[in-house]
């Protein structure tokens, strides 16, 4: 719609998890969309492949029912071995986040933010993070789902999925965002969720079983919906979008069969559909053009990054 690439639309782009590799896909390596399915569809068909009976041994004496090394080394063989500030030397690439949970600093749980940016002196912003890890580390510890894949071990941290304490990373990218950019109005923010599906419950007014319970925690953990609700009532008119499509089954996260990824691109593209003049309002809002001040103080903070970062190469 508005005829441009993904990381021209963009200042900031936040992802937790799966987001974060489409972030970095469409941002940093600047992959058009229709390659990024193809190769979101391979690394899908190569991580999730697994014997039940190995994977259930895995789980008992490494509570991960999927290969973790085999996971890392493919990042490792598609990504290389750069770090995220190098791609800051890259004038069209959008400043680039991916959060995790660190899990060994005691309670509350503590999301880390691996930044492709550095924040100005003086400025601190109110999450952890850095810019100088390697990027495959970023999606290794965004990634690192319990029960999926071991817990990622980065210096004295030990990181999991972003998603245990921040499942929708808008909040986090706004205030990164008001870190960057202190006087600059927000013009768009664009939301995008990985679908929602209800169950119907069981009308039961005296008790609930213990899986239920158990079932309660992890939802209220990974709703990605109160931090819509809030933001959707707090941000000024057109300036927030949130897509998230309501699912009629439930696609666990690690399907990889064609015919699964097939339905849930179907059922992505009824809901788009369904609020074409949504999608249409936002594609209107970002395509507007930013005003010369906001322009130049982005060039002088770009050429400020770029002396950071040394070039990146990458099979992806």
């Amino acid at each position: 719609m508005t005829g441009k690439p993904v990381h021209q639309l963009f200042d900031y782009i936040c992802g937790v998890s799966t987001g974060a590799i489409l972030a970095f896909m469409l941002a940093m390596y600047q992959i058009p969309l229709d390659e990024c399915e193809e190769l979101y569809r391979k690394l899908g068909s190569d991580v999730f492949k697994q014997n039940v009976i190995v994977g259930t041994v895995k789980m008992g004496w490494s509570h991960a029912f999927y290969d973790s090394e085999i996971w890392e080394n493919i990042l490792k063989e598609r990504m290389g071995e750069g770090h995220m500030i190098e791609t800051a030397r890259d004038p069209d690439c959008p400043k680039v986040s991916a959060v995790s949970t660190i899990v060994n600093r005691g309670l509350p749980l503590k999301a880390y933010v691996f930044r492709n940016y550095r924040l100005m002196p003086g400025v601190r912003s109110h999450y952890l993070g850095d810019c100088q890890h390697k990027m495959w580390q970023a999606i290794r510890a965004s990634s690192a789902a319990p029960g999926y894949f071991q817990e990622f071990v980065l210096g004295k941290d030990l990181h999991q999925d972003g998603g245990l304490l921040i499942n929708n990373p808008t909040a986090l990218a706004i205030h990164e965002c008001k870190c960057l950019w202190p006087n600059t109005p927000l013009q768009c923010v664009l939301s995008l969720g990985t679908g929602r599906h209800e169950t119907a419950g069981k009308n039961n007014t005296t008790y609930t079983s213990l899986k239920t319970k158990l079932s309660h925690v992890i939802s209220s953990a990974t709703d990605t919906e109160e931090v819509h609700t809030m933001l959707d009532a707090l941000l000024p008119p057109d300036t927030y979008f949130r897509f998230n499509p309501y699912m009629s089954e439930d696609i666990p996260l690690n399907e990889s069969r064609s015919e699964k990824l097939n339905f849930l691109k179907v059922e992505g593209e009824r809901y788009l559909e369904r609020n074409e003049a949504k999608l249409r309002k936002a594609a209107s809002v970002l395509s507007q053009e930013k005003g010369a001040i906001q322009r130049l103080a982005e060039w002088a903070k770009l050429k400020t990054d770029m002396y950071e970062g040394l070039p990146f190469i990458s099979k992806l």
